[in-house]
Parts: C-alpha cells; structure tokens; sequence
C-alpha cells in the first residue's frame, strides 16, 4: 500500500541495504523527493537515479556530513518534509567491550541526534513534517551481549517521545518504528551461532508469529508514519514485529482442553 507524499522532500539515512533502501524506494514510490544518503560509496552507485531521486554519501556521525545532506534537500528540491533515521549497527559484544559500546552508540543514537538536530530547523521552515526513527523490539527488550545495541534502541525510543512532545507546536510529529526481525544483512550477526542461514531465517520465521519480516513491509508502515493518514499519531513506539514482543510475554504453552 502506498501513501500520496507527491510534492514531499525527504532524506533517508542508511538507504545502502536492507531497510533503508526499501524505505527510501517506497518513498519514491508514493511520490516524494528523495536524497538517500549512505557512507558506502559503492553501495551508493547502485541505488537508482533519475528525476526526484539522489544518492548521496553521508556519515550520520560527522556533523558537517550531516548538515551538507539536509542542505542538498532544501537546495535540490526546496525544502525538507520527511527524515528516516534508518541508519544503525548491530555488533555482539561484552558490556565491557568499550569499542562495540562506543561505536553502535555514536551510530545508532547520536547519529539520529546528529540528522534530527540539522533537520529540525528545516522542517520549522516548512511548516512541519514528520520524522520517523529507526528503533527496535531490543527497545523494549534485550539479549546477551547486546547491551549497547539495545541501549541505543531505547535511547533512540527515549528521544523520539521527547522530540514529539517539544515540535509538536511547530507541526513536527515523530516516531520510533520498532521492527522485529526483518530479513536484512543486518541479521547476519546471528546466523554464526546456526548451521546455516537458512537455519537462523527459518528459527525466526517460526517464532515471529507473522513470520519473517521484509525490508518493504517495514518501510510501508513508515510511509504512512511520514504521511497525513498517520497525522494525529506522534510520540509513538510503532511496533512492526510480527507480534513477536506479543508471543514473548507467554512463555507457557496453552493449557489442554478436554
């Protein structure tokens, strides 16, 4: 399903793989202008080209990337309307472990800080829009050795709610989109403690109730999220998981019936 965002100008963080690509091509799609950002150059030259859609190389934690990336939005096309924070990092690694910690909070948190701070100002000057943050279910819940990554995610969380409530009188909503397993690279990360992929794919897919999620049934709920259908939502923890938060707070199986 698609939203009408013809006229919109959004920027998409992380638009190299997996999620962000979907999102920034399903924006697209409902008509928006789109600059898709993404620090991988050569992941870059193979997103799409053409009229309303540019590709841009943006490292969300450097400041002056960041700022040059809001201004091609309103420079190119006029303005700013739409911010995906998709952008993030997900690295196993002990509490302890100051570089996992270090590098997943200055990716995953303070680079949505660093692209919300830059962008504001531009929404202001629009009259509004909307922003949607890439968070998680490890918002609301974690695993072992996942303590930065999930931090992060309830952090991102945290300040989606607190943007909301202080730009909700400039016509600013914001959200927190909290996917569940998507079938991203990103997912990777898991795969080593399987037999195979497939193995960690088909172990997910069994215990999300929906199943496994795809990068374009994610990015639909953020388009509507950026569009006026959602315009009474802010401040929101979008859950986009399959149910799976839902299946963990039953851990007993259902009892027997005679």
């Amino acid at each position: 399903m698609t939203y009408d965002l013809t006229g919109k100008t959004a920027i998409v963080t992380g638009a190299t793989s997996g999620m962000g690509t979907a999102a920034a091509l399903a924006l697209r799609d409902a008509g928006a202008n789109v600059i898709a950002g993404g620090r991988n150059p050569d992941a870059l030259v193979t997103l799409p080209t053409g009229a309303g859609f540019t590709a841009m190389r943006v490292d969300v934690t450097r400041k002056d990337d960041v700022a040059a990336f809001v201004e091609r939005a309103v420079v190119e096309y006029g303005g700013l309307d739409i911010v995906f924070n998709v952008a993030g990092i997900a690295t196993e690694g002990s509490f302890d472990d100051e570089n996992v910690w270090d590098e997943t909070l200055d990716v995953n948190f303070h680079g949505v800080v660093n692209v919300c701070r830059a962008a504001l100002p531009a929404l202001r000057t629009r009259g509004g829009g909307s922003i949607v943050n890439w968070a998680s279910t490890n918002s609301f819940e974690t695993a072992p050795q996942f303590s930065a990554y999930s931090v992060s995610k309830a952090a991102v969380l945290a300040l989606s709610q607190a943007l909301a409530i202080d730009y909700a009188g400039d016509g600013i909503r914001v959200h927190a989109l909290c996917p569940g397993y998507v079938d991203t690279p990103l997912l990777d990360r898991h795969a080593q403690h399987y037999a195979s992929r497939e193995a960690w794919l088909s172990s997910v897919a069994a215990a999300q109730p929906l199943g496994m999620a795809s990068p374009e049934s994610i990015a639909d709920v953020a388009v509507f999220l950026a569009s006026d259908a959602s315009r009474i939502m802010t401040g929101s923890a979008v859950l986009a998981d399959g149910g799976w938060l839902a299946r963990a707070a039953s851990v007993a199986p259902p009892a027997a019936r005679n």
